[in-house]
């Protein structure tokens, strides 16, 4: 159809033209004159209306038949603004481009670390896996022998045990001596002779112990629990050395059962150390009847006693890990208060009055006095 039209518009055109030169030789042969103009410009005049009817025959028609014709002759301002906004988005569209286009290089760059990481994670799991075979391997034979050490064990202190209990010779927590530790001591550092006189003693009650047994019960002290005693002893001296009546006690025990022929383990502990009574102070009194006729002194006295240590444990005496006795009234003192009891009929108030000056670490060394 494009070629068609262009053929009748060059057919059109040329009739056009023909049949306007043929006006115009007409009009000018005849002289005749249009707009009192004269017959040669009359002529040339209706040739030129003749080419712009061409022309606008020509955009007439081609307007009529062609949507690409109007918009060029009527539209092309919004054409050229189309272009222009087309040419922004290209623009913006490039650059977005060149961005998606560096995010995709900068995402393929981590995808090739991830790969490698991935790579490098596999092959230490599947070391990690080897290594957990290995082990399990190891486990299983740790257990194994683990279960094998614990049925000798079990064996071994059923042995131990019942040749303890047949020939045990000094029993645990046994107080073996104690001594006490002043403000003076620590400033003149003599607390490791201290110590070893405190060491000495332990030998020496451990010989009174077992000389009637003919106990041989070498005693055997760990150095290290030694020198970590000395520095406790010093690091609490450190925190309270502002106080000149500051005080310490330090006991040896025995550390545990010991059977004949075994050295004797020896343990230490220590603690502050106060003043609980002052020599003369009366640490307990009761008052009995002795006319009632159930008074029976040997059994008050006893009973006396043990309120004594009650009274005491409370005052914040240490008790004696062993026996839990706080201190012992000799035999003959009983027996002699016992004996002034039975010579006392009337109401009597019995009194213990500390013989020395007692501290935390005891022991309750007493005098008996009744007051009728």
């Amino acid at each position: 159809m494009n070629w068609l039209l262009i053929l009748l518009l060059i057919l059109g055109s040329a009739s056009l033209a023909i049949l306007g030169d043929i006006l115009g030789f007409k009009y000018g042969k005849r002289r005749i004159s249009l707009f009192n103009l004269r017959p040669k410009y009359t002529s040339r005049l209706i040739t030129a209306l003749t080419g712009g009817m061409i022309a606008v025959i020509v955009l007439a028609v081609l307007s009529v038949f062609s949507q690409d014709v109007r918009t060029a002759l009527f539209s092309m301002k919004y054409i050229r603004q189309q272009i222009f906004d087309l040419r922004l988005q290209l623009n913006e569209s490039q650059n977005t481009v060149a961005q998606a286009q560096s995010e995709l290089a900068y995402q393929q760059e981590q995808v090739q670390i991830a790969a490698a990481s991935l790579d490098l994670t596999r092959l230490d799991l599947e070391t990690l896996r080897n290594d957990k075979l290995v082990l399990e391997q190891e486990k299983l034979e740790l257990e194994a022998s683990l279960n094998s050490m614990r049925d000798e064990s079990e064996r071994l202190k059923i042995a131990l045990n019942t040749m303890r209990n047949d020939t045990i010779a000094f029993s645990a927590n046994i107080l073996l001596a104690q001594t006490n530790l002043d403000y003076e001591d620590f400033i003149s550092g003599d607390i490791n002779l201290r110590l070893e006189e405190l060491k000495q003693s332990a030998r020496l009650g451990v010989m009174l112990r077992v000389a009637e047994t003919g106990f041989n019960a070498p005693l055997e002290f760990n150095a290290k629990e030694e020198e970590n005693l000395i520095k406790a002893l010093n690091e609490n001296f450190n925190n309270l050395s502002d106080d000149v009546d500051l005080r310490f006690y330090v006991r040896a025990l025995s550390k545990e059962n010991t059977a004949l022929g075994e050295s004797i383990k020896v343990k230490f502990e220590f603690g502050l150390s106060r003043l609980i009574y002052d020599e003369g102070d009366v640490i307990y009194r009761k008052a009995f009847d002795a006319q009632d006729e159930n008074f029976d002194p040997e059994f008050t006295l006893h009973l006396f006693l043990r309120n004594l240590k009650m009274q005491a444990l409370a005052d914040g005496v240490l008790p004696d890990p062993a026996t839990n006795n706080v201190g012992t009234l000799g035999g003959e003192a009983f027996f002699d208060a016992v004996a002034k009891l039975h010579n006392i009929k009337e109401a009597v108030i019995i009194n213990a009055i500390a013989s020395s000056d007692i501290y935390t670490e005891g022991p309750v060394i007493v005098k008996i006095e009744f007051q009728e």
